[in-house]
């Protein structure tokens, strides 16, 4: 008789542990992973204001995290990639850096574009949609408006456009060129704050902006 009692038990919590497993499995969230790594174009806008924020209202079915440092770079970027990126298991990886590269023009476009590259290269080989959003990619600098650097960087802008367009054709990337397009130009209301950076408002402008590519991405690695 004490064995039969042993034995129920230990049916009873094998029993147990298995319906709690399965119930685990039921509560994970499997939708597809969208990491948005980027700079402080991608971190700015305050709490609920970031462009992903707006991206996670327009795809619920999506997971959206947010991978933007003030002040990174490509090759920052680069630096915590794994950790940052491809850790977290991502269906979908939006690159959206280079504006701080811009302004220290420190290295050469080859230099700053080597990394890119091995970014999306990284992401393919495990499976991911890769999208780019760039600054600076296709604008007619002298026609617009207000630009927010001067005339002797136009060159350097064009440059690395026509970089990230290339690296986009070669890996069969989508791309989403002069991002907040939408918000030029810079530092005026309502879509600009203090801080020289988009806003709530503005940042609902550049998701809608992104919106598209993305869409199009998550939808190509669920077939």
């Amino acid at each position: 008789m004490r064995n039969f009692r042993v034995g129920a038990w230990i049916m009873f919590l094998g029993g147990m542990a298995a319906a709690i497993a399965i119930l685990a499995w039921g509560m994970k969230d499997r939708r597809p992973v969208l990491v948005c790594l980027g700079d402080s174009l991608t971190s700015c806008g305050g709490k609920g204001g970031h462009y992903s924020d707006w991206l996670q209202r327009q795809m619920p079915d999506v997971c959206v995290v947010d991978a933007g440092i003030g002040g990174d770079t490509l090759d920052g970027g680069l630096r915590r990639y794994s950790k940052d990126v491809l850790e977290r298991h991502p269906d979908v990886v939006l690159i959206a850096l280079g504006a701080n590269d811009f302004w220290r023009n420190s290295r050469t476009v080859k230099e700053m574009f080597a990394d890119l590259e091995s970014m999306i290269v990284q992401a393919k080989a495990i499976g991911c949609e890769v999208v780019v959003a760039g600054c600076f990619g296709k604008r007619d600098f002298w026609n617009e408006i207000c630009t927010e650097f001067s005339a002797s960087r136009f060159k350097l802008a064009s440059d690395m456009g026509a970089a990230e367009e290339a690296l986009c054709r070669k890996y069969k990337c989508r791309y989403v060129p002069n991002m907040q397009v939408d918000v030029k130009p810079n530092r005026l209301a309502p879509f600009w704050d203090e801080t020289d950076h988009p806003n709530k408002a503005g940042n609902e402008q550049v998701a809608l902006r992104l919106l598209p590519a993305l869409r199009k991405a998550v939808a190509a690695k669920r077939k």
